[in-house]
């Protein structure tokens, strides 16, 4: 699922306005040398539901090593929902920046999607939290020598994991009554 998570926030930061190569993964600490703006993800434990859920029951046919066909019933089960949440910090130098790309971001996130294995992955914005470093002040002005801004994004993907399961039908058999004969 965290390839999935990184292909739709990859997307997602590119409509929005962010230059091409600039997500990537959470850096232990501030760096000058990285260019903002600037997304990184950090991706939270992930939290698994038992449920057991049916999904659906479909009929099948399949044929056999012999070249018969043999009439099968899958049944698809929920076995866990997944839930991976994650972290998106959104560096950059410039507040008005930040805003009009915040805004966009959210919006091009998509409700959902289906991952690898067919299965509906649900996405949502959990919270949003901007900070800045403090003022630096002598006397009365302030001094500023990097303006910085960041807006942490906590975005949840729930998804689920599944099986199938199979069972061969019985084939239809055509019984003709003996009326009549003893």
């Amino acid at each position: 699922m965290q390839a999935f998570a990184t292909e739709v926030i990859t997307r997602a930061a590119l409509a929005a306005g962010l230059p091409e190569g600039r997500v990537m993964a959470a850096v232990k600490k501030d760096n000058l040398t990285l260019d903002r703006p600037r997304v990184e993800m950090q991706f939270l434990p992930e939290k698994y539901t038992r449920t057991g859920r049916k999904l659906g029951v479909s009929r099948e046919t399949v044929k056999g090593e012999d070249g018969t066909e043999k009439l099968m019933l899958v049944r698809k089960r929920e076995l866990y929902v997944v839930e991976l949440p994650v972290n998106v910090n959104v560096l950059s130098e410039d507040r008005e920046w930040l805003e009009r790309f915040s805004y966009a971001f959210v919006a091009a996130l998509p409700r959902g999607g289906n991952d690898s294995r067919g299965n509906w992955v649900k996405i949502q914005v959990r919270k949003a939290t901007f900070s800045r470093p403090p003022d630096k002040r002598v006397g009365d002005t302030v001094i500023e020598v990097f303006t910085r801004a960041n807006r942490l994004f906590t975005l949840t993907f729930t998804g689920r994991i599944t099986a199938e399961e199979t069972e061969e039908l019985i084939p239809s058999y055509t019984i003709t009554p003996n009326i009549g004969k003893a």
